[in-house]
C-alpha cells in the first residue's frame, strides 16, 4: 500500500526540475509568503525536520492530470510521481535554492512579488546562529529597498557587492563552488584572507543543506481512488494547507459516484457551473467576483451542521454548528447535493440585498463573510425573507457588522454563530438581535482614522452616502444602481489634497472619510487640479450651466454644508460633516454613536490601520 523512506533534498529538487515529480492538477496555486520561506530555509539550515512528503506512484486507478511545480518549464513531460502533500515546501525550496529565476512569493496583501534570498555568511557562522536573521530577502533587482521604495537599504546587484557584504545567493546552493572560490579570490586581491570563512561556510552550511534528507511516504499505484483521497486528507496537516475545495474535489472524486466538484462549481465547456450562474445578472466586477469556492462550501457546511444539531438534540445529544476546516473536509457529498441548489439561490438573493444597499462590486463589499451569512439565511427562510420586518432586521444586522467592523477576526466562529441567531431573530423566535449585532459599536473618533478603502467601515460609508441619495456634483444624477453600473464612481476628496497641503492642513483630516465622498471621475477632474473648493465649484457652475442654488442642493445630499465649502472653511466643514456622518452611522446601526475622544493635532497617520478579512481568493471563472 505504501512505504516510508528518505531522499536527499538535491535529488528531490532535480526530479522536480526534470518533471519526474509533478503535482496533481487539483492542487491550488503556490501561495507562500517570504517570511514562511525564510522560516523553512532556516529550519533546514539547522537540520530540523520540516515534515514528510506524500507521493503517489502513477499508473494505477488514480491518474490525476499532472502539472509542473511553479517555476519549472517541462513541455509535456509525463511524471513518474505525483506530489500529493508538500507542494508549498517543495515549490519554496525549488524557487529559492535551485531555480535561476527569482522566486514568486506573496505579501500580506496577496500581491505576487519576485524575490531573491541571500544568506549573511558571517551571521550564519556564529555559534547558535539565528538563521532567520541571517537570511536576507531582496527584490528581483538584487536590492533591498527601504519602506515605500524610495531608496535602497542594501545593494547586491553585482557579484562584487555580494562578495563585499559576505552575502551568499541561496539559489547557488547546489552549485556553490564557483561562487565561493570567486569570493575567496576577490578578497585575496584585497590582501584579505577569507579562506576559513569560505571553508566553514561550505562545510557547515552548504553541505548541511545539500545533504539534507526529507522523509517520504510513497503510496503504491495499487491503491484505489478512495484510499488515496482519504490518506491525502489525513496526512495534509503540515505547513500551508491546501484549500478545502481542492481537498473535497479529490475526496468527492474518490466516491463511487465520482462526483466532479470542480465542474459543478466552475462549469465545463458545455454547461455553466454554479459560479457562472450566480454571476449572470451582476456586473463584470460584481460582488461575486470576490467569492471563493470555499465560501460556498462554508455555507453548505453551516446548513449541514445546523440540521445535524437539530437531529441530535431530538435524540438528547449535543452538537455544534460549525464551518471550520475540519467540518468542511467532513462534509458528505449527499449534504452538498442537498443544500447546493437552495444556497445558489440564497447567494443570488444576497447579491440583491447588497444591491439595495448600493453595493454592486466586489471591491466595495465590506466583508465577504457577510455574503456567506446572508446566503445561508435566505436559503433557510426562502419567501419568508421578503417580509418587510425581516428585511429591516437584516438591514440593521448588516450595517452594525460593517460600521462596527465586526468581521475582521474569528470569522468562521462568527458565521456559525450568526446564521442560526439571525434566523431565530428574523422569525421572532428570539427577542434579542444576534450577539454580533448587540456587541457592535461605533465611536465618532473612528472617522478620523478611516482613510483607506480596504477598511470595511470606509466602504460602508461610501455605500451609505449613495444609499441615502447623494448626487454627482457635475451631472446631478443620484448614484442609483444604473448609474453605478454604467459610470466610474469612487470615493474622492472634497477639499483637494494639493490645496490642503498648501494650507498645511492636518494630513489625517485631509485623507479621512470625512473629507471624501462618492463622485464620478468627471467630477473628480475638477478637484484634483488643487483649487480651493470655492474656485472649483464656480468652475463647475460656469462650465455646466448649473445655478449656485442647484449645486448647493447637490452638496447637501453629501452631508456637506455649502456655505462652509464656498468659504473654504476646512475646519468648519470637517467638524460639521463629522457630526453628520456619525449621525448617518447611528441611523444605519439603530444605535447611539459613542462620544469622541480627543484626537491630537497632527496625530501620526498609520496607512495600514485597517482591519480586513484576510483570505486567498480564487479568480472568477
Amino acid at each position: 500500500m505504501f512505504d516510508s523512506t528518505k531522499q536527499s533534498l538535491k535529488t528531490l529538487l532535480e526530479q522536480v526540475r526534470d518533471g519526474r515529480i509533478q503535482l496533481p492538477e487539483f492542487q491550488r496555486d503556490y501561495v507562500w509568503t517570504e517570511e514562511a520561506i525564510v522560516s523553512l530555509i532556516a529550519s533546514i539550515s539547522k537540520g530540523y525536520p520540516v515534515g514528510a512528503l506524500l507521493i503517489l506512484e502513477r499508473g494505477g486507478e488514480v491518474d490525476f492530470k499532472p502539472r509542473g511545480v511553479e517555476g519549472t518549464t517541462l513541455g509535456g513531460v509525463e511524471p513518474d510521481l505525483l506530489l500529493l502533500d508538500g507542494q508549498q515546501r517543495m515549490t519554496s525550496l525549488f524557487q529559492s535554492l535551485f531555480a535561476t529565476l527569482p522566486a514568486r512569493v506573496r505579501d500580506a496583501k496577496g500581491n505576487v512579488n519576485a524575490r531573491l534570498f541571500y544568506m549573511d555568511m558571517r551571521k550564519a557562522l556564529i555559534s547558535d546562529a539565528d538563521f532567520e536573521d541571517a537570511i536576507v530577502v531582496a527584490g528581483s533587482d538584487r536590492k533591498v529597498w527601504k519602506p515605500f521604495g524610495r531608496e535602497t537599504e542594501r545593494n547586491f546587484s553585482t557579484k562584487e557587492l555580494e562578495f563585499e557584504q559576505f552575502m551568499f545567493p541561496l539559489n547557488k546552493m547546489f552549485d556553490s563552488s564557483d561562487w565561493l572560490y570567486a569570493f575567496q579570490d576577490y578578497w585575496k586581491d584585497k590582501d584579505t584572507d577569507v579562506y576559513q570563512v569560505r571553508k566553514d561556510f561550505d562545510q557547515k552550511i552548504v553541505e548541511k543543506i545539500t545533504r539534507y534528507e526529507m522523509p517520504i511516504i510513497k503510496l503504491s499505484k495499487a491503491n484505489g481512488r478512495h484510499a488515496v483521497c482519504t490518506i491525502f486528507e489525513k496526512v495534509n496537516v503540515g505547513g500551508v494547507k491546501l484549500d478545502a475545495f481542492e481537498l473535497l474535489t479529490a475526496i468527492f472524486a474518490g466516491t463511487d459516484e465520482g462526483f466532479d466538484l470542480r465542474a459543478d462549481w466552475r462549469g465545463t465547456k458545455d454547461a455553466a457551473g454554479r459560479l457562472t450562474r450566480m454571476q449572470k445578472n451582476t456586473p463584470e466586477w460584481g460582488v461575486f467576483s470576490k467569492i471563493a469556492s470555499t465560501d460556498f462550501l462554508q455555507a453548505c457546511t453551516v446548513l449541514h451542521t445546523m440540521e445535524r444539531k437539530a437531529q441530535r438534540e431530538k435524540e438528547g445529544l449535543t452538537s455544534q454548528v460549525s464551518c471550520k476546516r475540519d467540518e468542511l473536509l467532513a462534509l458528505p457529498l449527499a449534504a452538498y447535493k442537498k443544500h447546493a441548489d437552495r444556497l445558489e439561490a440564497g447567494f443570488r438573493e444576497a447579491a440583491q440585498f447588497l444591491t439595495r444597499q448600493n453595493i454592486l462590486f466586489g471591491y466595495d463589499l465590506p466583508y465577504p463573510s457577510q455574503l456567506t451569512i446572508l446566503a445561508c439565511v435566505f436559503a433557510v427562510l426562502g419567501e419568508k425573507a421578503h417580509n418587510a420586518s425581516v428585511q429591516a432586521k437584516l438591514d440593521t444586522w448588516f450595517w452594525r457588522g460593517v460600521i462596527g467592523e465586526v468581521y475582521g477576526s474569528a470569522v468562521e466562529s462568527k458565521i456559525a454563530r450568526d446564521v442560526p441567531e439571525i434566523i431565530d431573530w428574523a422569525m421572532d423566535l428570539k427577542e434579542n438581535a444576534p450577539q454580533s449585532s448587540e456587541e457592535a459599536n461605533f465611536s465618532i473618533d473612528r472617522l478620523y482614522y478611516m482613510r483607506r478603502r480596504q477598511s470595511a467601515a470606509y466602504k460602508g460609508f461610501h455605500a451609505l452616502l449613495m444609499r441615502q441619495g447623494c448626487e454627482d456634483f457635475v451631472s446631478g444624477k443620484p448614484f442609483s444602481i444604473m448609474t453605478l453600473w454604467q459610470s466610474n464612481v469612487d470615493v474622492h476628496h472634497i477639499f483637494p489634497q494639493a490645496w490642503c497641503k498648501d494650507q498645511q492642513k492636518d494630513r489625517g483630516r485631509m485623507d479621512s472619510i470625512i473629507n471624501k465622498t462618492p463622485l464620478s471621475d468627471v467630477t473628480n477632474r475638477y478637484i484634483v487640479r488643487g483649487d480651493a473648493p470655492s474656485v472649483y465649484l464656480r468652475r463647475i457652475e460656469q462650465e455646466h450651466n448649473i445655478a449656485p442654488e442647484a449645486l448647493d442642493a447637490i452638496l447637501r445630499t453629501h452631508l456637506i454644508d455649502p456655505g462652509l465649502m464656498r468659504a473654504d472653511d476646512f475646519e468648519g466643514f470637517y467638524e460639521d460633516r463629522r457630526a453628520k456622518l456619525a449621525a448617518l452611522a447611528g441611523k444605519a446601526m439603530s444605535k447611539l454613536v459613542a462620544a469622541d475622544l480627543e484626537v491630537p493635532e497632527n496625530a501620526a497617520v498609520d496607512d495600514d490601520e485597517v482591519v480586513v478579512e484576510e483570505r486567498v481568493l480564487e479568480p472568477a471563472q
